[in-house]
């Protein structure tokens, strides 16, 4: 299920971004129309787009500091710190966010196939934020989620 839900929502996203993108900006409509984010489908409207898109304006790096989830309150702390800032992100523990130990599902139980749909639609954040693409996931392997660009 997990698999399948992954391979369906890249799809979806790439035939958006695609259509999106394929139409000319003078035939994009120049207001939103009426009820288009209350499609949960319509995502290339929503929070899908890459990440990439938002640091980069073409090659050219156009946002200097780049925080990356992975060692999210480590760099975002530093980053606070260097401006100046009394602004810290809360323990995981104190939010509300899932902190439940038992065993969930991780990338390592992505199949073949959802690798490479993901792989496709991400390209431009791999390939510029530095993340290592991989063909499946070995039992064995180590591999990290870390950006090698930093």
């Amino acid at each position: 299920i997990h698999n399948l839900w992954v391979k369906n929502m890249v799809t979806k996203l790439e035939q958006s971004l695609n259509e999106y993108s394929s139409t000319s900006p003078k035939d994009r409509p120049k207001e939103q129309a009426r009820g288009l984010n209350e499609d949960p489908y319509n995502l290339a409207q929503k929070h899908y787009v890459n990440q990439a898109e938002y640091i980069f304006d073409g090659a050219e790096q156009v946002v200097k500091n780049i925080v990356h989830y992975e060692d999210l309150t480590k760099e975002f702390d530093l980053l606070m710190k260097e401006y100046g800032l009394e602004v810290r992100i809360p323990p995981k523990e104190s939010s509300g966010t899932y902190t439940n130990q038992k065993k969930k599902l991780t990338y390592r139980d992505l199949d073949e196939e959802s690798i490479a749909a993901i792989n496709r639609y991400a390209a431009k954040d791999f390939d510029l934020l530095g993340y290592k693409k991989v063909d499946k996931f070995r039992p064995d392997d180590e591999y990290s989620l870390k950006a090698e660009l930093r």
